[in-house]
């Protein structure tokens, strides 16, 4: 009986998550029709492939069912009124808008009022040293904290040896986004010192938290904070490979049209 009565609140929101990812993709064809979109063609985008991006989506969410009920509604309710911005900041740099954006969920869940108990504010949640350094006036001003987090991610990046791997930089890039570079380059150095390959983030993210107790262990609270490092790179992973997901079943239903 306790057994049943834990399984159905799961299955339950497991039937909210199939509704509330087919609505969001159903939204975007409802929007096609409105513009004039013609009855054949959204036919020939059938149920099938909502099912396959709607199931691509769940897998990836499995251990966080709530989580991405949550990122889903963001998305639909926050996300469109910022995503010009996203793409006019990532158009020199060297990663797609999705990434930046999922960036700013991960910093902000896409709030450009969003503040921290450190101080740290906005959609990209720049301290003041940060935004100073990106010539950012007004952190809360969502158009200047998306540039300016975009900018210092690629000044991150810039700052990787080019022979890394992209997808490794990335990931780097991402940590020391959170931690600062100068955190990410002790790794790479300390790993190499014990014969690993500090091209690879695999093994970076191994020494990284050596890297982190010999510096932080006595301020508990900044350790404390800086040691989720690698949790964080992982869940800008989750809601960059979401949004490249969405955006996927967005660009194969406008190339219908062409």
């Amino acid at each position: 009986m306790i057994f049943q009565y834990n399984k159905v609140p799961r299955i339950l929101l497991g039937v909210q998550l199939k509704k509330s990812i087919k609505h969001s993709l159903f939204s975007f064809i409802a929007l096609l029709a409105v513009v004039g979109l013609e009855a054949p063609v959204l036919a020939s985008y059938s149920q099938q492939n909502i099912n396959i991006f709607s199931e691509e989506i769940e897998s990836l969410w499995q251990d966080d069912p709530v989580g991405l009920s949550i990122f889903l509604r963001r998305a639909e309710e926050r996300l469109p009124e910022f995503e010009e911005s996203f793409k006019e900041s990532s158009k020199d740099l060297e990663v797609h808008w999705t990434l930046i954006a999922a960036i700013s969920y991960q910093e902000s869940h896409w709030n450009p009022k969003a503040i921290s108990d450190t101080g740290v504010r906005g959609m990209m949640m720049l301290t003041q040293k940060t935004a100073k350094e990106m010539g950012i006036k007004k952190r809360t001003n969502a158009e200047q904290s998306i540039l300016g987090g975009a900018n210092y991610f690629q000044k991150n990046l810039d700052r990787l040896p080019q022979e890394i791997p992209k997808l490794d930089r990335i990931w780097m890039a991402l940590a020391g986004y959170n931690l600062g570079f100068v955190n990410i380059n002790l790794a790479r150095k300390l790993t190499l010192q014990n014969g690993g390959n500090p091209n690879l983030w695999s093994q970076v993210s191994l020494y990284l938290p050596e890297v982190l107790i010999n510096r932080y262990a006595n301020e508990t609270n900044k350790f404390q904070k800086h040691i989720q490092a690698l949790e964080y790179v992982e869940r800008i992973k989750l809601y960059y490979q979401t949004l490249s997901i969405l955006n996927r079943e967005k660009e194969m239903l406008l190339l219908a049209i062409n």
